[in-house]
C-alpha cells in the first residue's frame, strides 16, 4: 500500500525538490501550501488535511531571515503557532512529523564543529523561532524527527541568499557587498541533497530525534566569491561594509548520523553553482 505524505510548503523553493523527491520515491504526495489556499494556522484545515496521510513533511515557514527581521509578529505566529498546529494535529491523527528546522540553531556557540548533541545559540530571530519549533514539537509529543538543514542553494533560490546574490552580481558586473571581514563560514548544501537527507530520514523510522542534513565542507564568503570567479570566469567586484547584526561567525556541521543511514551529498558547490549559472535566463 502506497504511503501517503503530505507537505506543507510544497510550492517553495525547497518544497518543490522535495515534492520531487518523495513522489519519485514511491510515496503519493498531498500538497499543502498558502498559495493553494491552505493555511497552517487554520488547525481544522490541517487536521483534515491529515486525516489519510501517514507522514507530515513541515517546511511552511517564514524563511527569509529579512522578512523574520521586518515582520517579527508573523514570523513568530507561523514558524512558532502555526508549527504548534501541526504538531497537535499530527498527534491527533497519529502522523509522524519531520520538521525543518536549521543549522542555523547551533549560532555563535564556541563550537568548532557542530552536530546534534552541540549548544544552541541563536542569533537571529528566524533562529529562535525555528528552535521554539522544536521545541513546542517535543513538547506536544508527536512522534518526531527534527531535521536541522544547512543553509542551501540552487536554481530558483531566493534572490536574498548570499550564493544567489554574489552569482547575480558577478554576471551582471555590480559589486558585492561583504559584510565584515568575509571570514565567516557556512556549509552551502545543494537543495537537491537536502531533499534526499529528508528522503532517508522518512525511510529510517529510528533515525535519531534531532538530525542535520548539510554538506561538511564549510566555505567563507571570500572563499565562495573565489568559486563564483571560477564558475562563471569572471573576477568579481567587491566592496566591504559594516557586518551584519546577528551575524554568524562560524557554521561547521557534521552530519555524521545521516551519513550512518546511507546518504551522501551528490553536489558540490562548484558544480552546483555551474548548475545554477547554466539555468539563469
Amino acid at each position: 500500500m502506497t504511503r501517503k505524505v503530505l507537505i506543507t510548503g510544497s510550492a517553495g523553493f525547497l518544497g518543490e525538490s522535495v515534492c520531487r523527491e518523495i513522489s519519485e520515491a514511491g510515496y503519493q504526495i498531498k500538497k499543502f501550501d498558502i498559495c493553494r489556499g491552505d493555511d497552517i494556522m487554520n488547525f481544522n484545515q490541517v487536521l483534515d488535511a491529515l486525516k489519510d496521510c501517514d507522514i507530515c513533511i513541515h517546511l511552511a515557514a517564514v524563511s527569509d531571515l529579512y522578512e523574520a527581521d521586518a515582520k517579527p509578529k508573523q514570523c513568530y505566529e507561523v514558524n512558532v503557532n502555526g508549527t504548534r498546529n501541526i504538531a497537535r494535529a499530527c498527534l491527533k491523527t497519529n502522523t509522524r512529523l519531520l520538521y525543518a528546522s536549521t543549522c542555523c540553531a547551533y549560532g555563535n556557540n564556541n563550537v568548532s564543529v557542530s552536530d546534534e548533541n552541540s549548544p544552541v545559540e541563536p542569533t537571529e530571530l528566524y533562529a529562535e523561532t525555528k528552535l521554539q519549533g522544536e521545541n513546542v514539537i517535543a513538547d506536544i509529543g508527536c512522534e518526531y524527527n527534527i531535521l536541522r538543514l544547512a543553509t542551501f542553494y540552487g536554481p530558483k533560490m531566493r534572490n536574498s541568499l548570499a550564493t544567489s546574490v554574489f552569482l547575480s552580481r558577478t554576471l551582471s558586473g555590480e559589486p558585492i557587498e561583504i559584510h565584515g571581514d568575509g571570514n565567516q563560514t557556512r556549509c552551502y548544501t545543494h537543495v537537491d541533497d537536502i531533499a534526499s537527507g529528508i528522503r532517508v530520514v522518512l525511510e529510517s523510522p529510528y533515525a535519531p530525534k534531532i538530525i542535520n542534513i548539510s554538506e561538511e565542507i564549510p566555505y567563507s564568503v571570500n572563499q565562495l566569491i573565489n568559486v563564483i570567479s571560477k564558475v562563471t570566469g569572471i573576477k568579481p567586484i567587491t566592496r566591504h561594509v559594516q557586518d551584519r547584526a546577528g551575524q554568524i561567525k562560524s557554521s561547521i556541521i557534521k552530519c555524521e548520523c545521516l551519513k550512518e543511514l546511507g546518504w551522501q551529498p551528490k553536489w558540490d558547490l562548484i558544480s552546483g553553482l555551474t548548475d545554477c549559472m547554466s539555468k539563469i535566463k
